[in-house]
């Protein structure tokens, strides 16, 4: 009997529930059951020797990172829009984003069905989501963990970017402000001086 075992190749083919169950699986055949196309009893078949080979396999996977943002995804033909405006997030979404942040590899359904939600209106290439509630993220989850590994690194990518701009621009400020006031107190000075 032979059992054939895929494995995902690059991180647009492993979802985030395969990489929530991976990491949270308790031994090596729930990983492989995890990242598989295998039912538990299958996987208990395959032969010891090759299961290392395997998880190495998909191991390896993870180490060829990849992200890309993605302003809407579209999973089962239902659309879901990352959050249109940053400035008006509501503090409970912030404060769940901030809490399931302490351990994102498992709540990264839950991020990403904050940060992504149904697409409520189009108009053009502007959109509204659907609101941040505990009802919506029951029913957005199921369609959330089918998102990709490399859409949630797309996700991370913008934050770190915006980040990283943020922090360019605050130093840029911080040195046009202390050039003026050290002009400014060069001229008061030489003024008194006189």
């Amino acid at each position: 009997m032979s059992i054939k075992v895929s494995i995902p190749a690059d991180y647009s083919s492993i979802s985030v529930k395969q990489y929530v169950d991976y990491h949270s699986a308790k031994n090596d055949i729930d990983k492989l059951v995890s990242i598989s196309n295998l039912l538990k009893e299958q996987a208990e078949q395959i032969p010891f020797q090759h299961l290392p080979t395997l998880l190495a396999a998909f191991e390896e996977t993870l180490l060829n990172e990849s992200a890309k943002f993605f302003e809407t995804i579209t999973i089962k033909d239902k659309d879901f829009g990352f959050i249109p405006d940053l400035y008006s997030i509501s503090m409970g979404e912030y404060a769940d984003i901030s809490t399931w942040a302490a351990d994102v590899s498992v709540n990264m359904v839950k991020i990403m069905g904050t940060l992504y939600r149904p697409i409520d209106k189009r108009v053009g290439s502007k959109y509204t989501i659907v609101p941040h509630s505990k009802a919506n993220r029951e029913l957005v989850e199921g369609y959330v963990e089918q998102m990709t590994l490399e859409q949630f690194n797309g996700a991370m990518l913008f934050f770190s970017t915006l980040l990283n701009e943020l922090s360019n621009t605050s130093l840029d400020y911080l040195e046009n402000e202390v050039k003026k006031l050290t002009t400014e107190l060069t001229e008061q000075l030489k003024t008194e001086t006189i």
